[in-house]
């Protein structure tokens, strides 16, 4: 009832107020007072198939002068044609001027109800006001649905940004953390590559280190060197790395000792040995390796891995990710942003 309330009756052209009785035309959906419809018999909306015909019930004695159709007794024009006879026109058919005659109830010609003339132009903007308010209608119950809609676009739209947004502006001290060193070092630049592929190496030696230990679970990386040149006459990649490890010895007790790492041309990585401190009496056992270790710790080019980065070392292998990590292809490296070294070296 709510949806005709303010609605305009075709037939009594009066607004349906809340209390009124509604009665709808089933072909063209025009909402009526129901005393209307009662009264008009049917639908009142012009050109509706539910208008309502009756039969005029007068005599045929007259042929038309026109077309020669039968036109009934007191009939003033031929129902058929519209000729009209030469009595003057009393009341006529307000939808196609017929004269009527008195007592019809029906227009012989149209159709139409005799009652009220039927005026077109007031029909249509009657039907235009109910259409328009069915739109509106239909409008205010469609809104739910869009609001419900861009609530969806809107949560999706956040979920994504939650999802993809981050994955965008990944940071490489991030994918460090997570032992992602392929990927920090493409997105790292200029010297940071060399930061990234230093923590890779020390990462992937520290894994192999600790399998050496009498304890390789006591592991702990306390401090690292690397250092990374390439020579453009040999085109070939030099890799040293220095890590300072503790760990437990066959009595328990945490010993630290410098490894001295070199890898060959194609990346492949070796342990020379390792010594107790670098600067070694040279009649120790260990004299060469602490010699070698020192220049390469004190080399101008040597990267000392940041504390953050000792940090991700360690916690990785207290994770157990560290043994997934491996060095980074030579033939992945941007030797452009690597040091030059000498071709005497």
């Amino acid at each position: 009832m709510e949806n005709y309330i303010n609605k305009v009756c075709p037939f009594c052209k009066t607004e349906i107020k809340e209390e009124d009785t509604v009665k709808i035309c089933p072909v063209c959906g025009v909402p009526h007072h129901e005393r209307c419809w009662e009264e008009n018999k049917g639908c009142a909306t012009f050109g509706c198939s539910e208008q309502r015909h009756e039969t005029q019930g007068t005599d045929r004695t007259g042929v038309c002068a026109g077309c020669g159709a039968i036109v009934g007794n007191g009939q003033m024009f031929c129902p058929n044609c519209g000729t009209p006879k030469e009595e003057a026109k009393k009341n006529v058919c307000g939808k196609c001027g017929v004269e009527l005659q008195e007592g019809q109830q029906f227009c012989a010609i149209c159709g139409q109800k005799v009652g009220p003339a039927v005026d077109a132009g007031a029909n249509s903007a009657i039907l235009q006001s109910n259409t328009g308010d069915n739109r509106a209608n239909e409008i205010k119950k469609k809104k739910p649905i869009k609001a419900i809609i861009a609530a969806v676009i809107v949560l999706a739209v956040i979920v994504g940004g939650v999802l993809v947004i981050p994955k965008l502006f990944v940071s490489v001290e991030d994918l460090c953390a997570r032992g992602n060193y392929e990927k920090a070092y493409t997105k790292a630049s200029g010297a940071e590559k060399n930061e990234v592929l230093a923590e890779n190496v020390i990462a992937y030696l520290s894994m192999e280190s600790s399998d050496d230990l009498k304890d390789p679970l006591s592991f702990s990386l306390r401090d690292a060197y690397y250092v990374g040149s390439y020579n453009e006459g040999e085109d070939r990649i030099y890799q040293q790395a220095v890590l300072y490890i503790s760990g437990a010895n066959s009595y328990g007790a945490s010993v630290s000792r410098y490894w001295l790492w070199t890898a060959d041309e194609n990346g492949e990585w070796g342990m020379w040995g390792t010594c107790s401190n670098l600067n070694l009496d040279p009649d120790d056992d260990d004299y060469l390796i602490s010699v070698i270790a020192k220049v390469i710790v004190e080399d101008d080019n040597a990267i000392k891995l940041k504390k953050t980065s000792v940090k991700n070392i360690n916690e990785q292998f207290e994770n157990d990710t560290l043994r997934q990590v491996a060095p980074i292809d030579n033939d992945n490296l941007d030797t452009s942003v690597m040091p030059i070294s000498s071709s005497d070296e």
